[in-house]
Parts: structure tokens; C-alpha cells; sequence
């Protein structure tokens, strides 16, 4: 579960933005000076997984990561700080995956 959290979070950190929107879009750039503009590979995961039966819970992960982005001093995202402050809307989304391993963007071996 460990491990699904933090890649659930490795690919939300590429989703953030700046900008004042409500929800994150797939597309949106982090904060920290190192983030990078999301491939357009991650977009079209991104979108089947917010598509999906699991998609309000990875919305609320965006958007948590979003609101609570800390950047390390080599200028990418504090996984840690981001994961501790972030932890029940990322304990939400693997529970869904957990109940719906085959849903998009869901790893097929959530809880292993």
C-alpha cells in the first residue's frame, strides 16, 4: 500500500498548478522551480483515472497536492511533507483501488 501511495503521489506532484481553478487539471505544471509540464502519456492516464470509477477520489488527491505542494531545497516537490498532509485523500484513492484493481489508473496490484 506504501508503494502505491507514493507512486499516487510521485505522478500527482506533475499535476499541479498555480493557477485558481477549484479542481487540477491533468495538464497543470507544480510549483517547485523543478516540476515538469506533464507527458502527454501521464495527461491521457491522468484523464482515463479521473474518468473512472475511482476518478472523485484521484480529483481529490490533484487537488490536495495542489492546495499543499512544499518544494525540497533541490526544488522538487517534498514527497513526505506532501504525502503526510495528503494522507486520507490518498488512503481514498487506493482504497478504490483496492475494491477496483481493474479500474483506470488503478495498479492491478493495489494492496500488494
Amino acid at each position: 500500500m506504501k508503494n502505491l501511495l507514493l507512486a499516487a503521489i510521485t505522478t500527482a506532484a506533475i499535476a499541479l498548478s498555480g493557477c485558481s481553478s477549484d479542481d487540477v487539471k491533468c495538464s497543470d505544471k507544480g510549483i517547485c522551480p523543478q516540476d515538469t509540464v506533464p507527458t502527454a502519456a501521464y495527461d491521457n492516464v491522468c484523464q482515463a483515472t479521473l474518468g473512472s470509477t475511482c476518478g472523485k477520489q484521484w480529483q481529490a488527491v490533484l487537488n490536495c497536492v495542489k492546495a499543499n505542494e512544499k518544494c525540497d531545497s533541490s526544488g522538487n516537490m517534498d514527497l513526505a511533507a506532501t504525502e503526510s498532509v495528503c494522507s486520507t485523500q490518498l488512503y481514498n484513492f487506493t482504497t478504490c483501488c483496492a475494491a477496483n484493481p481493474t479500474a483506470a489508473g488503478c495498479p492491478s496490484t493495489a494492496g500488494h
